[in-house]
């Protein structure tokens, strides 16, 4: 986003003014509406503070109320995001799934979906980020994921131990990542060529850790054992 702060100022806390009285929360929202429509069509470095309260109708002042910085609204922007991915396993038809490959492959074409279907998204988790804190808020939301994986897949499977299971689930997020934003850097969106790459290194290094056959809790259950 346009930002005249300097190198040091763009790596300090970036503090935001959450409302709790309704007009503020209404203001709030118009705002990160108004961000996500202008990075529909602009880049995270063309759109700054003053173009999105233009676009919200809204006056600066208020802007700046509640994102002192750009980088204050890209964070608020993406805890907004976060929310497409934090019930992705609501989101997912597991019925007929018979292996923890094919459960994966559902989680990660949904998280593709999700990328694919709204731009600002990838821009602000698969482009480059300009803030040490966004890097850093995408590192811990990403912990979040590996946590909730590894806890869906443990209602899913009768999963055996793993040493360092979260740490496991989090490195292959993070090589997932890495093979979308390649994609978004090449071709500015995941092509399914690159879905099927990511795919493929998720696979792999789960094997690493997992065994390639994992009994369903239902089938076991089924079978009273």
């Amino acid at each position: 986003m346009n930002d005249d702060s300097s190198p040091a100022e763009k790596n300090t806390p970036t503090p935001r003014k959450r409302p709790l009285q309704e007009r503020g929360i209404a203001r709030y929202n118009t705002l990160l509406d108004a961000a996500h429509a202008l990075l529909i069509e602009h880049e995270l470095d063309e759109v700054g503070l003053y173009q999105v309260a233009k676009k919200a109708g809204v006056p600066p002042a208020s802007a700046y109320h509640f994102f002192p910085t750009p980088g204050a609204l890209l964070l608020a922007l993406a805890e907004r995001y976060h929310e497409e991915f934090r019930d992705l396993a609501r989101k997912v038809d597991t019925r007929g799934v018979a292996s923890w490959q094919a459960l994966l492959k559902l989680r990660l074409d949904a998280a593709v979906r999700i990328y694919n279907d709204n731009p600002p998204i990838q821009k602000l988790f698969l482009g480059s980020h300009t803030t040490r804190e966004l890097v850093q808020s995408e590192a811990g939301f990403n912990e979040l994921l590996a946590r909730r994986m590894l806890g869906f897949y443990e209602q899913f499977f009768h999963m055996p131990h793993i040493r360092d299971a979260e740490r496991k689930f989090l490195v292959m997020l993070t090589l997932v990542d890495s093979v979308w934003s390649l994609s978004f850097t090449k071709h500015r969106t995941i092509t399914p060529q690159f879905a099927d790459e990511a795919l493929a290194v998720a696979v792999s290094y789960c094997r690493t850790f997992l065994p390639e056959v994992i009994e369903r809790r239902d089938v076991l259950e089924e079978n009273g054992v």
